[in-house]
């Protein structure tokens, strides 16, 4: 190998992505140099998963949807049952069917409670076995289905009951026994691959693999697959077939250096937060790579337009049509055009060969862009293919060669095919086919505030002038100055209200609320209360998943709670496994409802905390390992004489919002608990009295926390 070989190689090998416009259009000799580069590179490195047989699928993989399993498109809390076969159906009609879909089941809920991102999936509907019924029914379809891991998960509980693990993934954070061993993350993670029968795992914040990481799950799945969501280095190849291309898709005229070397790699665009989507899908497509389609953004609906969703429905079709030339391993970038600025890829396929384009002139072009040769090596004549159009190209003779022209706007996409004569080649009628025969689908229209209508709050049995209620604090009326924040982390992602199109809004403008008034608790409703309103009651809620979890439940009373009991000694504990109906159910029981957020806000106080500006861990139960007695900091009061307003557990407003895809609800004050380790998770620990934390609903299994509990308030009777 010469210098110039070595030194270009050890470029090659050290970056993602190149700038190739020294070899735009390069001669003979120069191509032969660059292909020795590459076949050098390829023999540096270990690529034998590219010839896996058991994952041949994921080479072909255009199209992954990005499947926030909170959005009522995806789990009907009402039928209780997953909606995969509308899902599916509409990613049929709308993009072109999906290859893969990915569950993600953790942030941003992550951190609200102990609970890890395994237990998420545990908790899904269901449970495991739910999933497994989604997989099969996804498999079924030719679907392939992929898991979450979130790496930065490290201030959660670990997963006890195997020997400890080296990794720092596997034994940082809480245990349920302080003397438990843990299972690592991958053995964990693994368990659930082979419980519900996953294809893959889609590697959240990872670029790769940690060494050892991949066995376990390996051993679930012995045809696995990965999926960063950042580029991976080139020696990544070893254990990792294909990855998210996010932001950018290789700017002309770069290159790809993975896609260069190994053509069969898996790369999928993604731009989350874009307003439209045809410049990431026109260049995706130009290097041969599909698309990840993400509309719910994690609490937030951006909908695909119409005209991206028709361009990507061709793009696949392309994709797929010509899946074997845009794997060939000896495909040529960037080779001679007749424009400047227009850019070209040549791919073969037996007698086949194709073109990309992509028009980054600058300017509409409307004539010849590409000399090919005017017979195949064995001599037929060969006939051109405008795919992307869908017709068939006249060429203009010139010597042995053929001119083909073609009208491309700026910006826009090309795909030439040349065949010799004889070889069919399927012009795709229907380019711009409406999608689908007019049945319903996913509702893309685009949210406004108005959609994040409060659900209505019905009074609560007046308080008549005069009375004062039992344990509750007297809130006189007048005009709140309501301020709030989205929590105290360094990122916020997903917004509340006042400004739902602001993805990243943290600060809500002030409001001015003219409250009449009204009464709270004191404390945060107990144990014991609470065992008081299912006696009297019965209560019984439609869904038990995970109801006063931590209650001692006698054999054979199971559907019967008011025979249930609280842990021993925690009786003046606040009840927590209550999800905003239990919590609501008691408050109706009571004669009482929950607080509005202002409402609550306005009897913490106007300080920074309850008790005044200085944070004090002495007045509040804040990063310990339990809740404590509603009682047990009395210099915790607030302006009103509110008890545990910061710390203790959160508490659950009467917030409810739901936009048609994202449910939700306000919870105030913070826990005991303190989950960190990342910028991740969820705001924890005691809240200002500023802060509010958005908890994601969908079904109660989720919704009921170990943190997170409540208090009541009455309404006043209007004086006559």
């Amino acid at each position: 190998m010469n210098p110039t070989e070595s030194d270009r190689l050890a470029s090659f090998a050290a970056n993602f992505q190149n700038d190739f416009s020294a070899h735009i259009g390069r001669d003979e000799e120069e191509a032969a140099e660059l292909d020795r580069i590459r076949n050098a590179l390829r023999d540096s490195l270990d690529l034998d998963l590219f010839s896996r047989q058991g994952i041949e699928w994921y080479r072909s993989a255009y199209t992954e949807a990005f499947l926030f399993m909170y959005d009522t498109a995806f789990y009907d809390r009402e039928a209780g049952r997953y909606r995969i076969d509308e899902i599916l159906d509409d990613g049929e009609r709308e993009f072109g069917g999906y290859d893969i879909i990915l569950l993600w089941q953790s942030y941003p809920r992550l951190g609200i409670d102990d609970r890890n991102q395994i237990d998420y999936y545990r908790d899904m509907p269901g449970g495991l076995q739910g999933l497994r019924a989604v997989v099969d029914r996804a498999h079924a379809r030719g679907v392939r289905v992929f898991v979450n891991y979130n790496p930065w998960d490290i201030g959660t509980r670990r997963e006890p009951g195997a020997p400890p693990y080296t990794d720092k993934r596997g034994y940082r954070g809480r245990f349920p026994d302080t003397n438990a061993p843990a299972v690592p993350d991958a053995e964990a993670l693994g368990a659930v691959i082979k419980e519900i029968g996953a294809d893959g795992v889609f590697l959240d914040t990872m670029a790769s693999d940690d060494p050892g990481f991949l066995e376990p799950m390996e051993r679930a799945n012995a045809n696995i697959v990965f999926n960063p969501e950042s580029l991976p280095p080139i020696e990544a190849l070893s254990s990792i077939a294909g990855s998210w291309l996010q932001w950018n898709t290789v700017v002309p005229p770069d290159l790809m250096t993975i896609r260069w070397v190994e053509p069969r790699f898996s790369f999928r665009a993604i731009d989350r937060n874009a307003d439209e989507h045809s410049d990431i899908i026109q260049k995706a497509f130009f290097h041969g790579c599909g698309q990840v389609v993400w509309e719910n953004i994690f609490g937030w609906w951006n909908p695909w337009p119409e005209s991206d969703r028709v361009l990507l429905r061709r793009c696949v079709r392309l994709l797929r049509q010509f899946s074997a030339a845009f794997q060939d391993r000896d495909w040529q970038p960037y080779v001679a055009t007749e424009v400047e600025g227009v850019y070209a890829h040549r791919w073969h396929s037996g007698d086949t060969t194709m073109h990309t384009l992509i028009n980054d002139s600058g300017a509409a072009v409307n004539g010849p862009v590409l000399k090919t040769p005017a017979v195949s090596p064995d001599g037929h004549s060969m006939r051109h293919y405008d795919l992307w159009n869908g017709v068939e190209i006249e060429p203009v003779q010139q010597g042995d060669a053929h001119l083909l022209a073609l009208s491309m706007s700026s910006g826009e996409a090309g795909c030439i095919v040349s065949a010799p004569e004889g070889v069919a080649v399927d012009l795709g009628a229907g380019q711009g086919e409406p999608a689908g025969d007019g049945a319903v689908g996913i509702d893309r229209k685009r949210l406004t505030l108005a959609d994040l209508a409060l659900r209505p709050v019905a009074p609560s049995a007046p308080v008549a002038a005069g009375e004062e209620p039992e344990e509750m604090c007297r809130v006189t009326a007048g005009t709140f100055n309501f301020g709030v924040r989205h929590n105290n982390r360094t990122v916020m992602e997903g917004a509340c209200y006042d400004k739902i199109d602001q993805l990243w809004d943290k600060y809500h403008p002030r409001r001015f609320i003219d409250l009449p008034e009204y009464w709270i608790d004191r404390t945060e409703v107990t144990n014991a209360s609470y065992l008081d309103f299912l006696e009297q009651s019965r209560y019984l809620p439609r869904d038990l998943t995970n109801f006063l979890r931590h209650w001692h439940k006698p054999a054979g009373s199971e559907q019967e709670p008011w025979k249930w009991s609280p842990p021993p000694g925690k009786e003046r504990h606040p009840v927590i496994w209550v999800d905003l109906d239990d919590a609501r159910a008691y408050a109706n029981w009571a004669g009482k409802r929950l607080p509005l957020e202002e409402e609550w806000q306005n009897a913490a106080g106007f300080a920074v905390w309850p008790w005044g500006d200085g944070f004090d861990p002495e007045l509040c139960n804040s990063g310990s390992d339990d809740t404590t007695p509603v009682d047990q900091f009395p210099g915790s009061a607030s302006h009103v004489g509110c008890l545990d307003m910061a710390g203790n557990v959160w508490e659950w407003t009467e917030s409810e919002r739901d936009d048609g895809h994202t449910r939700y609800a306000i919870i105030r004050g913070g826990s005991y608990l303190k989950v960190e380790g990342s910028i991740w998770y969820n705001a924890s620990g005691a809240q200002p009295n500023d802060c509010h934390e958005k908890i994601l609903l969908m079904y109660p299994g989720l919704d009921r926390c170990g943190t997170v509990g409540f208090r009541c308030v009455k309404d006043v009777a209007p004086t006559e």
